[in-house]
């Protein structure tokens, strides 16, 4: 028993002293890790700066306007090269720079222009060949509007093939429609800026009355102040600036009607930015307004662009100097891309004149552009027509109101 004891006692000092010696060598093992381990160095990390984002620079377009083209006899003559072939590049030839330079370019077209009706007449009733179209495309045209009051000329007939050669010269139509199909208005997109345009007229020299009620509002543009108010309402949603063409007045009048001022207050107020006016075959005034911080512009008459309404010195007509000027209208736009909002900022009137002069015996016609006093056509032409291009430029500008 005592043996025993001692066994006992000799177990438990040996357990004692081993576990002694373990915690050592653990606490030493511990030690050593710690002490041979490398603290690691704090890593500086760069701060990224962003990079910003550049703001985008606003895009802008121009618009040329010009007035009526009316294909008196004498006019229709001028292009004739033998007995069937008609040329009237010739007459565009100094107005086409300004045209060619804008973004889009619009002409007014009075009358009809076919091919399978080649009895081309003059007034009362216009009909003029293929070939007046095939130079507005020349000259550098986009867009032609048809909408006036001699666009009936030659019937529904006339009016639809007059249509379809305007398109097949790559120019676009407006003021006049095929189907009910056709929207009432032309979107064009120029440089990222959506303009609209509408175009009217006061009537068709009651050939209108010919149409049935359903004939007219398919194919006819005709004002009714209900009509346009709600046509620019719609389309004021789908652009950034309306333009609209008005086909007005009175003949021969140098000053706008109080209906003609008053159907622009309406125009303006149904969301319309610009008014382009034409038929009294003389100037009328332009205007810029200011509304609701934005600035509008209308020109209620920009005269004959082309015609036979010459000078004839007879008092008993109404034929004057005035019926041989005109005017272009060059509007250029600019839109923010960051607001989105379009706005006009610049405004010019270019004066013109209709030159007759005779060749072989036959009236031949060239359209002068007249941008200043000082430019070089003064030098160009004899003295007497460099006194009537001064004149007209001065009374013209003396109408105009330009924007910058």
């Amino acid at each position: 028993m005592k043996k025993i004891k001692e066994i006992f006692y000799f177990i438990i000092v040996f357990v004692f002293f081993s576990a002694c010696t373990l915690k050592a060598d653990v606490t030493a093992f511990r030690s050593q890790s710690v002490k041979n381990t490398p603290v690691p160095t704090p890593t500086t990390v760069p701060t990224m700066t962003p990079t910003p984002t550049p703001t985008p620079a606003p895009v802008t377009a121009t618009i040329l306007a010009a007035g009526d083209v009316i294909m008196h006899e004498p006019v229709v003559k001028s292009g004739k090269n033998n007995t069937v072939e008609y040329n009237y590049n010739y007459i565009f030839d100094r107005i086409k720079p300004f045209v060619e330079e804008a973004d889009l370019s619009i002409i007014d077209f009075e009358g009809a222009c076919m091919e399978t009706d080649t009895n081309y007449t003059g007034y009362p009733l216009f009909n003029a060949p293929p070939a007046i179209i095939t130079a507005f495309a020349y000259a550098g045209f986009d867009m032609v509007n048809t909408a006036n009051n001699h666009c009936l000329d030659r019937g529904l007939n006339g009016l639809f093939e007059t249509r379809d050669i305007i398109k097949r010269n790559n120019l676009q139509v407006i003021g006049t429609f095929e189907d009910a199909s056709e929207p009432r208005y032309t979107i064009r997109d120029l440089n990222g800026i959506k303009v609209g345009f509408l175009s009217y007229t006061y009537g068709c020299n009651m050939n209108e009355n010919r149409l049935t009620e359903e004939e007219r509002n398919i194919h006819l543009s005709l004002i009714d102040r209900d009509k346009i108010k709600n046509e620019i309402e719609s389309l004021s949603s789908l652009v950034d600036v309306v333009v609209v063409l008005m086909h007005w007045g009175v003949e021969y009048r140098v000053e706008p009607t109080a209906e003609q001022t008053e159907l622009a207050d309406m125009i303006f107020s149904a969301g319309a930015d610009i008014i382009l006016g034409s038929h009294p075959h003389v100037i009328e005034r332009s205007e810029i307004r200011e509304t609701d911080g934005k600035i509008k512009y209308i020109i209620y008459s920009m005269g004959n662009f082309l015609s036979n309404q010459i000078d004839d010195n007879n008092p008993e007509t109404k034929l004057s100097e005035l019926t041989q000027e005109n005017v272009m209208v060059k509007i250029k736009l600019e839109k923010d891309l960051m607001s989105g909002q379009t706005r006009i900022v610049s405004v010019k009137h270019i004066p013109a004149w209709v030159h007759r002069y005779s060749e072989n015996n036959v009236y031949k016609y060239s359209i002068i552009p007249i941008p200043s006093l000082e430019n070089e056509i003064f030098n160009q032409v004899d003295e007497k027509l460099a006194e009537k291009l001064k004149s007209s430029y001065i009374r013209t500008m003396e109408k105009m109101q330009d924007f910058r």
